[in-house]
């Protein structure tokens, strides 16, 4: 046991250690409702060049994983595999400069890794985390409605959206005189957002 706290904190794994108690922490402050999942994600997934984080994580297609999952699991694999390096290979090093040397680069090459490995398990739940647009009243402009009722004019009418579940019931409204009724078929023109109706013609 007291090996196992000596190598914890041996470098590079006592920095993989506080990144890694950090994340601990997190996930308890969530699952206790202190903080959300998504309180540190960022919007990092842009049409601009990426860069930092967020282009490092696209490099090894984990865009569309919020970046609390990510970097938990990358954290978590490289801190395994630091400990394991510290354990194996310190033992042959000679001390001194070369061990510096392996300290350096172990800290540039484990998150590689244990991002190159996580990757492929992250990838499959990005359906999972996908955003679905929220439809907007000006969005529905440019459809096709079926009347429902007998006549439409400025003060009355509804007209029913297909949008792939049971329908919408939407009011509508049309200058007269016209010839819409029961069955007929139009176009949305335009929403009225003070009387929440939407004009046929």
């Amino acid at each position: 046991m007291g090996e196992f706290i000596q190598q914890v904190f041996v470098f590079p794994t006592v920095f993989f250690s506080a990144l890694l108690t950090f994340v601990v922490l997190y996930w308890l402050t969530t699952v206790l409702g202190v903080l959300g999942v998504d309180s540190l994600d960022s919007d990092w997934e842009t049409d601009a060049e990426p860069a930092g984080i967020g282009g490092w994580l696209i490099k090894f297609k984990l865009d569309g994983i919020p970046l609390t999952i990510s970097l938990s699991f990358i954290i978590l694999v490289s801190w395994v595999f630091s400990f394991l390096a510290v354990h194996f290979i310190y033992p042959v090093l000679p001390a001194g400069w070369v061990q510096i040397a392996v300290d350096f680069w172990l800290l540039l090459l484990i998150p590689i890794v244990a991002a190159a490995i996580v990757s492929p398990f992250l990838q499959p739940l990005k359906p999972l985390f996908k955003k679905t647009k929220e439809v907007t009243f000006e969005d529905r402009i440019g459809m096709r409605v079926a009347i429902r009722t007998g006549y439409v004019n400025e003060t009355f009418g509804e007209a029913e959206l297909a949008d792939g579940g049971a329908g919408l019931i939407l009011k509508v409204r049309a200058s007269e005189p016209n010839t819409f009724k029961r069955g007929d078929t139009s176009i949305l023109r335009a929403y009225d957002e003070t009387t929440n109706t939407y004009r046929l013609n």
